[in-house]
């Protein structure tokens, strides 16, 4: 089941448990302000929320909107969802608000949020899933991005925030920056539409520990007021990196084509270079390198051709579930007009990809708990029922064991 999978939340009805807080409780009713349940009654916000736990012993609320049957939570990038978390004195903030097409909170000690998005959050990647995976920071008391359930780390820009970022949000150096970059085009009688993405939140890119920032996008530039956009400065990007108790403008470049790969640590920004992506995330992508010496982003002179998975017990998991789902979808598809030649090099083939997984997840295996194993494959049996996943399955079991 493509959509509804990942609705697995092992959370209880509110019914059931402690009212909703007041602090939550207010801005979801502010939100269903003039919203009905059909009958011209209100909703009542705890009909919307269950109870969850991220990390040892915090408390969250899941508000899920689609519950409202209001098709103004949803559209062509799923249903809105909120997460509010308990903080240490007691209130709660808002840790995830954003349309999710798939949605599973795997909760626990190392709480895991596996989303599945629209597309256009990961640009140019033709049919295939768009995927992102957080990982539940409790000292932060935010979601992290990590590799997603399939082991990649290509964060396509503008990067998804788990929650929307505004104004206050954002350093003095990155509002200076703004503004900079607003100047600019104004200076040329264009202006800058601050609604796409003027600034985002980006995983670590010099190794201090700190979030750092990127502002600027493929979908914001400079805009003439005259109509003359060929005259326009080209806005690209602007990446403001931490040092010490300072924000530093590390890189500008024309380009606004980029990625953040967290496969490696520090991660990585790099510039896509759009003319030969076409449809795929096959295309050059030139990555750039932190210099302390200088505080800047410096060129690597390093270009790959597309992303790379980081396998884990995880991901070999996934291959052989595809795999068994896979080979059961062929059994049945098989008519008599199949030789028994090729039915028997088939099987043979199949036979071998499994025995190449198991040792794989076997030697993996130490990395997840037997609970954790069984929560996944369930997960994952239940992803391949659709058959537009299992089809994409039968092509990608086919790399599993080549990746390594």
């Amino acid at each position: 089941m493509k959509r509804p999978f990942a609705i697995l939340v092992l959370a209880v009805a509110c019914a059931a448990c402690t009212s909703l807080p007041a602090d939550v409780s207010a801005p979801v009713r502010h939100a269903l302000a003039g919203v009905n349940d059909g009958t011209g009654r209100s909703i009542d916000p705890e009909r919307l929320a269950s109870r969850v736990q991220l990390g040892r012993d915090r408390i969250g609320w899941l508000i899920d909107y689609e519950e409202t049957g209001d098709l103004a939570w949803c559209g062509t990038g799923g249903c809105t969802r909120e997460l509010y978390v308990a903080r240490a004195d007691g209130s709660h903030s808002l840790a995830f608000s954003e349309q999710v097409l798939s949605w599973n909170l795997i909760e626990g000690p190392d709480t895991i949020l596996d989303l599945e998005l629209h597309r256009a959050n990961c640009d140019a990647i033709g049919d295939g899933a768009c995927l992102r995976r957080f990982v539940w920071d409790d000292a932060e008391e935010r979601f992290e991005e990590a590799l997603d359930r399939e082991g990649f780390g290509y964060l396509v820009g503008p990067l998804f925030q788990p929650v929307p970022l505004v104004p206050s949000d954002y350093p003095e150096a990155v509002e200076a920056e703004i503004e900079r970059r607003e100047a600019l085009c104004g200076n040329d009688g264009g202006v800058v539409d601050r609604g796409g993405y003027p600034a985002v939140s980006s995983p670590d890119l010099n190794g201090d520990g700190r979030r750092d920032w990127v502002l600027g996008s493929p979908y914001a530039g400079c805009y003439s007021l005259a109509g003359e956009e060929e005259t326009m400065p080209k806005m690209g990007i602007s990446v403001l990196v931490s040092a010490g108790d300072q924000w530093v403008v590390a890189l500008r470049a024309e380009s606004a084509a980029y990625v953040v790969d967290i496969s490696v640590q520090p991660a990585r920004l790099g510039l896509r270079d759009l003319a030969l992506c076409g449809e795929h995330p096959d295309c050059p992508v030139r990555y750039y390198n932190w210099k302390a010496e200088d505080q800047t982003l410096h060129d690597s002179g390093v270009s790959d051709w597309r992303p790379t998975p980081i396998p884990t017990a995880e991901t070999w998991l996934d291959c052989l579930v595809a795999t068994e789902r896979a080979e059961a979808a062929a059994k049945v598809s098989r008519g008599t007009s199949v030789s028994p030649e090729l039915r028997a090099w088939f099987e043979g083939l199949a036979s071998r990809m499994m025995e190449e997984y198991g040792v794989r997840l076997r030697e993996g295996r130490p990395t997840m708990s037997a609970a954790q194993t069984m929560e996944r494959r369930r997960a994952f049996e239940a992803r391949y029922d659709d058959p537009e996943e299992l089809e994409a399955a039968q092509w990608r079991s086919d790399s599993c064991v080549t990746w390594l």
